[in-house]
C-alpha cells in the first residue's frame, strides 16, 4: 500500500520545485491532512480521492496523446483510480497501458526529480455526481506523470473507456484552460527550466 507519508513527502518535494503552486495545490494538501491513510484511494470517499494520470508525449516533445473520455465526453489524458499498485508512478503507467493499449516498454518515464515517485504535475478537479454509479460529486486529486512514447504508432484505445484518440500539438493547446499550463510546463522542462 502507498503510504500517506510517502505521498506527503512527494508533495513536499514537488512544492520545493514549484513554490508558485502552493495555492493551486491547496485543495489537495488540505484533503491530505484531513483524511486517514485508508481513505485516500477509496471511491467511496466523496470528500475526494487520489488518482493518477499519464501525459504521453511524442519523441519530439511537441505533441500530446489525448483520449475522448466516454462518461465525461471530454478529451483527456489517460488516467484513473489507484488500485493495488505498488506506487503512484506504476499506477499511472498501468492506466496508460489499459487505456491506450501501449505496451509499458514503449512508455519511457521522464522524471523531473531525483525521486521518480514525485509527479511532474498535481491537479485537483471536480467530478460531477453520477447517479448510475451512485456517486456523489467529489474531487479527484490527480498526481500526473510524464512519459515519452517510443513505439511505432500502432495504438488501439480501450473502447470501454474512450470513444477516440488523437495526438494534439502543444501549440494547439497553449491557450486551453485544461492543458495550457501543462504543455507550458512540459515545454519549460525541455528548456531546462522548471
Amino acid at each position: 500500500m502507498i503510504s500517506k507519508q510517502e505521498i506527503a513527502g512527494s508533495v513536499d518535494q514537488y512544492l520545493q520545485q514549484f513554490p508558485g503552486e502552493q495555492d493551486t495545490t491547496r485543495l489537495f494538501t488540505d484533503y491530505l491532512s484531513r483524511n486517514e491513510e485508508g481513505d485516500l484511494f477509496t471511491r467511496k470517499n466523496f470528500d475526494g480521492h487520489i488518482t493518477t494520470s499519464a501525459f504521453i508525449v511524442d519523441t519530439a516533445h511537441t505533441e500530446i496523446l489525448l483520449l475522448r473520455h466516454k462518461s465525461l465526453n471530454r478529451w483527456l489524458q489517460p488516467g484513473g483510480h489507484v488500485e493495488a499498485d505498488a506506487s503512484l508512478l506504476l499506477s499511472a503507467l498501468r492506466e496508460a497501458h489499459e487505456e491506450t493499449g501501449i505496451p509499458t516498454n514503449e512508455l519511457r518515464h521522464i522524471p523531473i526529480f531525483a525521486n521518480e515517485q514525485v509527479p511532474f504535475d498535481i491537479d485537483s478537479h471536480y467530478i460531477p455526481p453520477n447517479p448510475k454509479k451512485q456517486e456523489d460529486g467529489h474531487y479527484h486529486h490527480d498526481l500526473r506523470y510524464l512519459f515519452e512514447y517510443t513505439g511505432d504508432g500502432n495504438i488501439i484505445f480501450n473502447t470501454d473507456e474512450s470513444t477516440g484518440l488523437k495526438w494534439v500539438k502543444f501549440t494547439d493547446l497553449a491557450n486551453d484552460d485544461t492543458f495550457g499550463a501543462v504543455v507550458k510546463k512540459i515545454s519549460d522542462l525541455g528548456d531546462g527550466q522548471p
